[in-house]
Order: C-alpha cells, then structure tokens, then sequence
C-alpha cells in the first residue's frame, strides 16, 4: 500500500497535469501512473474483504468450545472426537492449526447428495478427483456438479455440506 503522501502527490501532479496539458507523451504517461495509482487505493479501501472461517463459525466455535474439533468440516466438542477423525489430526500441534484455520478465508461448502458424499468417502485416500476414473464418468453423467476435479477428496469432503437426494 502507498502512504498518504505519495496519493496527495499523486493528486497534485493530476491536477497540475490537468492545468498544463499540452499533449506531452511523458505528461500523459505520468498521468496515467497516478490514475493507477489512485485506481489501487480505491479498490484497496472499498475491497469486498473475504470473511474468515471464525467469522463465519463463531457461533459454533462459542458453543463447541474454543478447543475445539473440526470433523466433517464444522467445528465440534474436542472431548469426545478422536485426533484421527480431526481435521487438525496432530494433538501437539493441533492448537497452531486451529489458530491458522480460524484467520483462512471462509471457502464456499460444496454441496453434495448422501450419495456423493458416501461415494467420496469410500476414495478418501489423499487421491485427487479426477485420478478416479468412476468419479469423471459420474461427472459427466451429471453427479457432482461443481466440483473442482483438481482437487483432493479429502479437501472436497472438509468442505461440503450434504443435502437431501432429489
């Protein structure tokens, strides 16, 4: 980010540039740089600032507790979860991952049927999406609509939410 400094001086040259415009390669090139410039400021201030996973699962991490667990990509009571089904996995260091989850963007839940989401589970092992051959002929046949076929499985299945078969 510039300082205020270098946008008021951006905005001084502007208005001299405007004042003596005589068509100047140099004048317009210059110009031009602090019209980009005050473009960036603008977007920067009034950018649309991605919501975090604690803001958007503040209730269920108030309610779940601040130790809390994250299975099947919501966060729940760590008491009675096993490390192997959390997403933090690692006792020692789930703390700093809990911390690290909670300040990532927000990243919209995939929505899969029972079906899908049974069937995924069933490849849950670290395999991308399209390396299953059944799972791209599935696709194309219309199951798994907006699924990224880039992705790991696991990750598809941290962030899903299941809804009722049509």
């Amino acid at each position: 980010m510039a300082t205020k400094e270098e946008y008021q001086e951006a905005l001084n040259r502007m208005e001299e540039a405007y004042y003596n415009f005589d068509n100047c390669i140099s004048s317009m090139n210059k110009f031009k740089e602090d019209i980009n410039l005050l473009t960036g400021l603008v977007n920067e201030h009034f950018g649309e600032k991605k919501e975090s996973n604690l803001e958007h699962y503040k209730e269920e991490i108030k309610s779940a507790g601040y130790d809390f667990a994250l299975v099947n990509g919501k966060p729940t009571t760590c008491k009675w979860i096993l490390c192997d089904q959390c997403f933090f996995k690692d006792r020692i260091l789930c703390s700093k991952k809990r911390i690290e989850w909670m300040l990532k963007p927000f990243k919209r839940k995939y929505k899969l049927t029972q079906f899908e989401y049974d069937l995924l589970q069933s490849y849950a092992s670290g395999y991308k999406f399209k390396d299953i051959m059944p799972l791209i002929v599935m696709k194309e046949k219309g199951y798994f609509k907006d699924i990224n076929k880039d992705e790991k499985i696991t990750d598809i299945l941290w962030n899903c939410g299941v809804i009722k078969n049509d």
